[in-house]
């Protein structure tokens, strides 16, 4: 394929050398983006913040946020932001830009959580469009994350990816067109019984298809924060109830509490066949005061099951309402686009040897729990 896209896992491996990943182990390789481990040098500090030009580093912005040393050995306390660095030496290729998103165990937590990079004054981006002229070769720098418990304390160690870095050399958005011939050719959205929907029964918003929130029996999970502390280095290891406590509406409808964290589900079956990947965007204003997801990308192979012949898998949701809000069974909650892959990755999300969540058929909570 000679198209311009997101880089598969084989081509993210080439960059993997002194000259430009170095101290990464092929471990952090997805299908289609790199997870970014945590270093052992954190600190607490009193804000966020970004970066004010092309000139400044991160490191530099330590004392103007009243940066003090912090041991991940003890807990984040809820509330308070931490400024964690990145392992390894990060330098990009002059044709190549990256996007970060939390992983989804980092998302279904409710843990805040950006990426923050040197020059550049954008969360979540690796961008060599900056006014430093060091970077007219390509992005290099520091790379560290900004993270905040929100609802209950959390426990770090070194070596823990909480955000993954997806690399581009072009953009390759799925206009209408494109899409309409997706859906024809392999299926992108399907119903709740896995019926695939034409074109004309999907509704677009700009490059985005728009999805709705299922509202019923076994509905999701509600977090309104407690102080026990979860450690993000275990899995299958806490009680649920201990964290959430599970919501059901059997008459399809239900109201969702401000300064609460919820999981939830769409209706819609989504598939993200192996030339595509995806991410879920920030909802429209006009469709209401909430955030939809805290993580939200979506790798190659999602739905299609491990031989091919999937139907699609509904989508958790990690809402957060900002006022009191009224939900109902098929209301839109959320929209995803499609993006084109520079080439089929190598391995593919439905890979069972790899993957957590592909037996997700309700709202699903992170790792961390036990099923």
């Amino acid at each position: 394929m000679s198209r311009k896209g997101v880089l598969p896992k084989q081509m993210l491996r080439e960059l993997f050398s002194p000259e430009n990943i170095a101290g990464v182990e092929e471990q952090y390789l997805n299908p289609a983006s790199i997870d970014l481990p945590l270093s052992e040098e954190a600190y607490r500090i009193e804000s966020i913040f970004l970066i004010l030009n092309g000139q400044e580093k991160v490191r530099d912005l330590l004392p103007l946020v009243g940066a003090t040393k912090h041991c991940l050995d003890s807990p984040l306390e809820v509330g308070v932001p931490y400024l964690i660095r990145v392992a390894g030496a990060w330098k990009l290729p002059s044709t190549v830009y990256g996007y970060a998103n939390p992983k989804s165990s980092t998302g279904r937590i409710g843990f805040f959580c950006r990426t923050i990079a040197d020059g550049v004054d954008m969360y979540d981006s690796l961008d060599a469009e900056t006014s430093n002229p060091q970077f007219k070769s390509g992005w290099s720098g520091e790379i560290w994350m900004l993270v905040r418990a929100e609802y209950f304390p959390i426990l770090l160690r070194p070596g823990l990816a909480l955000s993954q870095m997806r690399l581009f050399d072009g953009k390759s958005f799925l206009d209408d067109l494109h899409s309409e011939l997706a859906i024809r050719s392999a299926g992108l959205i399907f119903d709740e019984t896995g019926k695939k929907l034409l074109y004309q029964e999907t509704r677009r918003h700009d490059d985005s298809f728009l999805l709705t929130i299922h509202v019923g029996e076994v509905m999701g999970w509600e977090c309104r924060g407690t102080r026990k502390i979860l450690d993000m280095s275990k899995s299958n290891f806490y009680d649920p109830r201990d964290f959430f406590s599970p919501i059901q509406a059997p008459d399809g409808r239900y109201i969702l509490r401000k300064n609460c964290f919820y999981i939830l589900t769409t209706r819609e079956r989504i598939m993200v066949p192996s030339h595509l990947s995806a991410e879920l965007r920030a909802i429209e204003e006009r469709l209401g005061e909430f955030r939809s997801h805290a993580a939200g990308y979506i790798d190659p192979g999602w739905g299609c099951g491990a031989d091919g012949n999937g139907c699609g898998r509904p989508i958790t949701l990690e809402v957060i309402p900002q006022e009191d809000m009224l939900v109902r069974n098929g209301q839109r909650i959320a929209r995803i686009r499609y993006e084109e892959m520079k080439d089929i990755p190598e391995i593919l999300y439905d890979d069972p040897t790899r993957s957590n969540y592909t037996d997700q058929w309700v709202a699903r909570l992170s790792k961390h729990f036990k099923l």
